[in-house]
């Protein structure tokens, strides 16, 4: 279903026709009738009202581009061609000629709670920008193409956030960590939706992203206490390495010999010293045996 649909949508685009030479001909059309009437006629009255009658419509053809400006001419409910260039130009008069503008815009959409991967609700807004890349499928195969990026950057947004969880602890992609990966994906489902109404994303990045309110503090919780656990476990094996260092110290010097019960005061000794949050306080044993 969704093949033909795009199939039926590609077939009834309609694609830019560059109009890259001005036309002179309803030029050469009145300067002719202007110039058949003062040979058929002497009658300056006559000649006169054909003149100004001539420049009227010829008028209505002028239109002036400004820069990074197209325009879409359309001449009885039919569609001639995209004009790029800037400047002042000349088409068939009575022509429709509809402005599009070619510079390059930027939206950041409001923040909308979401779903992702896990089934937490987060928030999350993205900024996009963009341009028309065709101004004749930003005109005529969508009715309103600023609302058209606005619709579909919301779609795009819902259904990038629930393929990824919010945050992992392993090395799981997720929204918070593959920034780049996400900002990539995140611009070709735009483009690739966009296309049909002649928009070239060029950027497109999460500009917010937070767990939602009502489980903020959870999840804070949460990260603070992974926190916690990754700082004591990296600590432990430290602390394991240096004992280790210490008994193969006594076991080398033959001066100093340790049995099993030593050893593990030793080693409960060095855990309370170096594992300690507080200042160690050493004690004196007065047993001489």
């Amino acid at each position: 279903m969704k093949k033909k649909f795009k199939d039926n949508t590609d077939k009834n685009a309609i694609n830019d026709r560059n109009l890259s030479q001005l036309r002179f001909l309803p030029v050469l059309i009145t300067l002719g009738l202007i110039l058949l009437v003062l040979f058929v006629t002497y009658d300056s009255a006559i000649a006169l009202g054909v003149t100004a009658v001539s420049v009227l419509v010829l008028s209505q053809g002028f239109f002036i581009n400004n820069p990074n400006e197209a325009r879409v001419i359309e001449f009885l409910g039919h569609y001639i061609g995209t004009y790029f260039k800037s400047g002042m130009s000349i088409t068939i008069p009575f022509t429709n000629k509809y402005v599009i503008s070619l510079k390059f815009q930027n939206i950041n959409t409001e923040k909308i709670k979401v779903n992702d991967a896990n089934g937490s609700p987060i928030e999350i807004s993205v900024v996009i920008v963009w341009r028309v890349d065709s101004p004749a499928k930003a005109y005529y195969n969508v009715n309103n193409y600023y609302e058209f990026v606005f619709v579909q950057s919301d779609s795009v947004i819902r259904e990038l956030a629930s393929n990824y969880p919010y945050d992992s602890e392993s090395d799981e992609e997720s929204l918070r960590k593959n920034s780049d990966k996400i900002s990539n994906e995140l611009r070709s489902m735009l483009q690739q939706r966009l296309d049909i109404a002649g928009i070239e994303v060029t950027e497109a990045r999460i500009s917010y992203l937070a767990y939602s309110s009502e489980i903020a503090q959870a999840m804070l919780r949460r990260q603070q206490a992974h926190a916690i656990t990754s700082a004591r476990k990296h600590i432990v094996q430290n602390v394991i390495g240096i004992i280790e260092e210490v008994i193969a110290h006594f076991e080398n010097d033959r001066s100093i010999q340790l049995d099993s019960k030593q050893k593990v005061q030793l080693i409960n000794n060095l855990l309370v010293v170096l594992l300690s949050e507080q200042d160690a306080q050493p004690t004196i044993s007065l047993d001489n045996n």
